[in-house]
């Protein structure tokens, strides 16, 4: 397939990009990543993808997740102007101390989400949380809380009660919404009453605060709309705007509406972001991936480099983002170099894909 300069019109081979994200032509201009999918030897530019369909839909969300975490996961912790300073752009894994193309707890306890789901044919909150556990590494990135937790349940501790472990009221950080995106497959039919009981279902065992709780229902949400949304009818406006009937907490209709007033006014990302915030609070986070999700979602590949970007806790917001664009646009868009190097031993790629299949399957309302 040749690509055309916009500039001069001269065509150059597509399989040049399989070196660079942009290629210079001789009148000067350089012409962008098309963003190709290059891993079974050929190449399917953006523009001629067809429809997904809804089972790699959910292959693509869960995919999406690991490589938005890995991307990420190097950059943890970094402001968007060291992320700036010190790289330009986060386009490639790297190595973040734990292996190149590992994944973290983000994908982790997405895919022991999923697997209970696939299992148990619904969220059921003493399954799902037995299978955090079974699932549960140390030297994923775990946070404090979440090791004693992790241990409490392995050693048979009671789920209802280890939500409330650190912080009586719970903890309203990220790590309910991080993982949830299975749960917006498995309840994309369902009433918002019964998203909202598998949400807290699948989160009491870690996050019981209401933040956290509203911040994981929104992204599931997302997630179920982003699934059942034809391509080309995506519409960040109608999109962001179903999402504000859905949140029960001042603080998350409050990002929402900073979300909707950025699309109409077209700001820039470091303004929106500045308003929504990028840390480990769940309403802060969950706004940051649908930001990226609402003004990059239609090119999957730089959605998720974006949300990198924005900073902060880069590898939650690009699982999250990850995610969303999965769920919209299928598996086809994820570049050869992501794709080929997320770890593949257990709990890998193969059964991503695995999981992925069967969970398109399930269908709670």
């Amino acid at each position: 397939m040749a690509i055309t300069c916009p500039h001069c019109g001269s065509q150059f081979d597509a399989t040049l990009f399989q070196f660079g994200h942009r290629v210079r032509c001789h009148c000067g201009t350089e012409v962008e990543y098309p963003g190709t999918d290059l891993r079974a030897g050929h190449i399917v530019a953006q523009g001629e993808a067809k429809e997904a369909s809804y089972e790699d839909c959910c292959i693509g969300c869960l995919l999406g997740t690991a490589c938005g975490d890995i991307l990420g996961a190097a950059v943890e912790g970094s402001s968007a102007r060291d992320i700036r300073e010190l790289y330009g752009e986060i386009r490639d894994f790297a190595e973040p101390g734990r292996g190149f193309g590992c994944y973290t707890d983000d994908t982790q306890m997405t895919i022991a989400l999923a697997t209970s789901l696939v299992e148990h044919g619904r969220v059921d909150a003493a399954h799902v949380s037995a299978k955090y556990a079974e699932f549960y590494e140390i030297w994923r990135g775990y946070g404090g809380a979440a090791h004693r937790v992790m241990r409490l349940l392995q050693d048979g501790g009671d789920y209802w009660g280890t939500g409330r472990l650190q912080f009586p009221e719970g903890s309203f950080g990220n790590g309910g919404a991080m993982r949830i995106a299975p749960v917006g497959l498995a309840y994309r039919h369902a009433t918002d009453d019964v998203l909202l009981e598998a949400v807290e279902d699948a989160l009491v065992c870690t996050h019981v605060h209401t933040e956290a709780i509203d911040g994981a229902l929104v992204q599931a949400k997302a997630v179920a709309l982003a699934a059942t949304t034809e391509l080309n009818t995506f519409d960040p406006k109608t999109f962001v705007s179903a999402l504000s009937s859905v949140c029960r907490t001042d603080v998350m209709a409050m990002k929402l509406r900073t979300l909707a007033e950025g699309l109409h006014h077209k700001d820039e990302d470091v303004y929106v972001i500045g308003r929504v915030g990028n840390g480990i609070r769940a309403s802060q986070a969950v706004a940051a991936a649908l930001w990226a999700f609402l003004r990059y979602g239609k090119t999957p590949e730089e959605c998720i480099i974006r949300a990198v970007g924005f900073g902060g806790d880069t590898d939650t917001i690009g699982a999250m983002a990850g995610a969303l664009v999965g769920a919209l646009h299928g598996s086809s868009w994820i570049p050869a170099r992501w794709y080929d190097n997320i770890e593949n031993g257990v709990h890998g790629r193969d059964e991503i894909l695995a999981v992925g299949k069967e969970l398109a399957a399930i269908d709670v309302r």
